[in-house]
């Protein structure tokens, strides 16, 4: 699991992630433990979707979590959404060249 970027901005602790992915599916993103909420911007290539976890650290790390599409599903446009801060990981599953960002 790689961990995401960190920067002190307005006076706490954010976390942001920037990553294109081409005809896959991204490593997981595992989320920080704090009570922030998640967004989520995708700007697809043909098209792409953000699956996201609760399942603990070693299910995801042992390739046995349970991952679920977010409520958007396929997107063939750029789309974006908000998770509760108790999802554990998240990934993208893209066709084509997808970028993705992610901010905790």
């Amino acid at each position: 699991m790689r961990t995401i970027s960190s920067s002190n901005t307005r006076g706490g602790m954010r976390y942001q992630h920037t990553e294109t992915v081409t005809d896959a599916t991204s490593a997981p993103i595992g989320m920080p433990d704090n009570d922030n909420d998640i967004a989520v911007v995708v700007s697809p290539g043909t098209s792409a979707r953000v699956e996201f976890t609760v399942s603990s650290t070693a299910s995801i790390d042992g390739a046995t979590a349970t991952w679920v599409a977010w409520d958007s599903g396929d997107v063939t446009s750029p789309a974006s959404l908000g998770f509760s801060s108790r999802v554990t990981a998240l990934r993208l599953v893209s066709v084509g060249a997808s970028t993705w960002e992610v901010s905790a």
